[in-house]
């Protein structure tokens, strides 16, 4: 390696130089246990927070202030919309799936912001939950989300969701007529 690059670049991109003219593959060092526990240290020094490069500065500046309500909210949303979409599939939807739920998944988000006490109770006993290390049978909390969620809709979310599923199926049946008179299927 010449000077210029020992005295022009930082240690780790030296490193990283001499890797690949080394072995030509810099996923080898992923097997260097010195350089993995150099590269523990620098995370640990820095925080946390090693960037991938320019383009990661903004994330890594904003995810610093996202606040303890913005990822308990997170959280809670990933919980509710797994289960959702299990629960959905079973509607047997087909065309109009995707679109039945996503306006499920924003019903869901304005009834968040509007939790009774019950409710509130019931979404903080499932985040104490999901922070424990537990097997899928032994969350008993989780297992009431379905329940839950399905109370949160009212009369009109369901007419709602009746209707986007609807237009959704209509679209999808309007598109196949489409497709057809394009390219009609010989026999």
């Amino acid at each position: 390696m010449n000077n210029a690059m020992s005295e022009n670049h930082p240690p780790e991109d030296r490193k990283l130089a001499e890797q690949l003219a080394k072995t030509g593959d810099l996923m080898d060092l992923c097997f260097d246990e010195t350089w993995l526990r150099e590269s523990a240290a620098a995370e640990e020094a820095s925080g946390g927070y090693v960037e991938a490069g320019l383009m990661m500065r903004e994330y890594v500046a904003r995810s610093r202030t996202v606040s303890h309500e913005q990822i308990q909210q997170m959280r809670l949303q990933s919980i509710l919309f797994t289960e959702l979409q299990h629960w959905m599939s079973s509607w047997q939807l087909g065309l109009s799936f995707e679109a039945t739920y996503t306006q499920a998944r924003q019903l869901i988000r304005q009834h968040l912001q509007a939790l009774t006490p019950e409710q509130q109770t019931w979404v903080d006993s499932l985040l104490a939950e999901d922070e424990q290390v537990l097997e899928a049978s032994q969350k008993v909390i989780r297992s009431q989300a379905i329940t839950m969620m399905s109370q949160m809709f009212t009369q009109e979310d369901w007419q709602i969701l009746a209707d986007t599923a609807a237009q959704g199926m209509a679209e999808g049946i309007l598109q196949v007529r489409h497709w057809e008179a394009i390219s009609p299927i010989t026999a």
